[in-house]
C-alpha cells in the first residue's frame, strides 16, 4: 500500500485537510487563517467543504513570510507574524539587564523572564546542568534579524540560544500592539 505524504499537486480542488496537509499545520490552523483574513478564502464551496486549487495555494504559501527574513511585510497582505523569541542567561541581574537593552531598542514590545530553570545540554563535548534564567521576547518578524545581531553583541556567552517561534494565534488587538509598540506601519 502506497502512503500519500503530500496533497497531489496536479488535482484539481485540495480540501481543508490537504491545504492543511501542504502546510504543514492542523486543519484548526487552516480554520484560524481563514477566519483572520491570513488566507485566500476558497475558490469553492460545496456545503461545509471548502475547496481550493492547488495553484491558489501554493502561490499564496511561496509569497509567505518565512521566519527570519525580511520579507515578513503585511502592508502587502501577507500575514501577521509575531514571534516570540527565547534565550538564556545565567543570573535574574543579568536577563532584567538584557530584556531592559531590547525592549529599550525596541527591537521587543515586551519581555518576560522565567526562572530560574534547570537545563541539560552538551557543551564543548561535555554533558553538563546549569541554572538559568529564560527571556521570552515578544517582536514581529520584521524585527527578527535586528533582534538576532543584538542578542549576538550583547549576550555574556558566545553562542547563544536565539530561537523564535511564531505566534500562530492572538488577538488581534494583541498583534496590533505588538507592531505599533515596535514603531512598525502595519495593520493585523
Amino acid at each position: 500500500m502506497a502512503y500519500v505524504t503530500s496533497p497531489d499537486p496536479e488535482a484539481e480542488w485540495w480540501t481543508t485537510s490537504e491545504v492543511a496537509e501542504y502546510l504543514g499545520v492542523q486543519v484548526g490552523t487552516v480554520s484560524s487563517y481563514r477566519n483572520r483574513g491570513q488566507m485566500p478564502e476558497p475558490d469553492k464551496t460545496l456545503g461545509r467543504t471548502h475547496l481550493w486549487r492547488p495553484q491558489t495555494i501554493t502561490s499564496w504559501h511561496e509569497g509567505r513570510p518565512r521566519l527570519g527574513s525580511r520579507a515578513a511585510d503585511v502592508s502587502n497582505g501577507q500575514p501577521w507574524t509575531v514571534l516570540q523569541v527565547s534565550t538564556a542567561v545565567e543570573t535574574r541581574d543579568a536577563a532584567v539587564e538584557l530584556a531592559r537593552l531590547v525592549v529599550e531598542a525596541r527591537l521587543a514590545a515586551g519581555a518576560q523572564i522565567v526562572g530560574p530553570v534547570i537545563s541539560a545540554f552538551w557543551h564543548q563535548g561535555e554533558f553538563g546542568t546549569g541554572e538559568e534564567w529564560q527571556l521570552l521576547l515578544k517582536t514581529h518578524a520584521q524585527r527578527f534579524e535586528d533582534l538576532r545581531a543584538f542578542l549576538q553583541d550583547h549576550h555574556p556567552w558566545q553562542n547563544p540560544e536565539i530561537a523564535a517561534v511564531p505566534v500562530v494565534m492572538s488577538s488581534d488587538e494583541y498583534a496590533a500592539w505588538v507592531g505599533r509598540t515596535l514603531l512598525l506601519d502595519v495593520e493585523p
